[in-house]
Order: structure tokens, then C-alpha cells, then sequence
């Protein structure tokens, strides 16, 4: 039981803290290639691959970054909305979060079938020889773990009755 208990507990931190690792691994990757790529520069090298490479850890940090503000609830929302409705906050926030819900998934089948399609055709990224669909996996990875978060927040929403939706201490 102990163990049980050990693998849930690491599998909580891992979930928890994934956009955090994530982010904070790919800003090092674009600063050191920034920096590289600043480096060569001055001394008369071309390194093509560089700025490529740098384009693709900005789209990890995008995909990734769109995951962390769905854990936090940091999303813009259209506020002057839920003024005009005569619903309660908590129905308006849970629709709100069902549209963004059905979006990500939406976003996250488009992502699988473009990561896919690269991987099926071996497709390389241009400037060097590198294949594709790991960068373009960053999409169906934010896409997952934006699911996550926000079916999770309706879930939450829904079982907690002291939940307040569109409060200023969310955003």
C-alpha cells in the first residue's frame, strides 16, 4: 500500500508541476540558442540551424505556455458577458469552459493529425536534418494537457459549491 501511495504522490507532483518543467526547460534551450546563435555571429560562423531552432522552441514554449494560464484560470475571458446574462457566475464559468474545452480538443485532434502526418513523411525540419514532428508534437502535448486542466476545472467547479467563478482573485 505504501508504494501505491509513493507512485500516486509522484504522479501528482509530475501533473502538478509538468508546465512548469516544461517551460523552464525549453526557456533554457531558446536562451542558449539565442546565445549561440549571437556567439557565431561575432566570430563569422553561420549557423543556420539557430534561428530555425529557435522558432521551434518559441512554439513549445507557445503550446506549453497555453496549458499553464488553463491551470491558473488565467485566460481572458469576456467578462462584460456574464454582466448581461441572467445566469448565475457558476453557469456562465462552466459554459465558458465547456466552449474553451471542445476548442482544445478540437485544436488537439488537428495537432495529432499534422504531428502525424510529418512522422509519416519523414519530413525534416529546413536548415538541418532533423525530423519534424518533434517540434510539431509540442502541439498535441499543450493541447492534452490544456484538456487536462480545464476538465478538470469543470469538474471542480461543478463538485465544489464554494467555487467563485469571475472573481478578481482568479485572473
Amino acid at each position: 500500500m505504501p508504494v501505491r501511495k509513493k507512485a500516486a504522490s509522484i504522479f501528482n507532483g509530475l501533473y502538478e508541476n509538468a508546465e512548469a518543467f516544461l517551460l523552464c526547460a525549453f526557456t533554457l534551450l531558446l536562451v542558449m540558442d539565442v546565445l549561440f546563435g549571437i556567439l557565431t555571429r561575432y566570430v563569422h560562423f553561420s549557423v543556420v540551424f539557430a534561428d530555425e531552432l529557435g522558432k521551434y522552441f518559441f512554439v513549445w514554449l507557445c503550446a506549453i505556455g497555453i496549458s499553464a494560464a488553463a491551470k491558473d484560470n488565467q485566460h481572458v475571458r469576456l467578462n462584460f458577458v456574464t454582466q448581461r446574462v441572467h445566469l448565475s457566475r457558476k453557469v456562465t464559468w462552466v459554459i465558458s469552459q465547456l466552449f474553451f474545452l471542445v476548442f482544445t480538443v478540437f485544436l488537439l485532434f488537428w495537432s495529432i493529425e499534422l504531428t502525424y502526418m510529418h512522422f509519416t513523411m519523414n519530413k525534416s525540419v529546413m536548415g538541418f536534418p532533423f525530423p519534424m514532428y518533434v517540434f510539431t508534437a509540442a502541439l498535441p502535448i499543450g493541447f492534452f494537457l490544456s484538456s487536462m486542466r480545464i476538465g478538470r476545472d469543470i469538474y471542480a467547479t461543478l463538485a465544489n459549491s464554494d467555487h467563485k467563478p469571475w472573481e478578481m482573485n482568479n485572473f
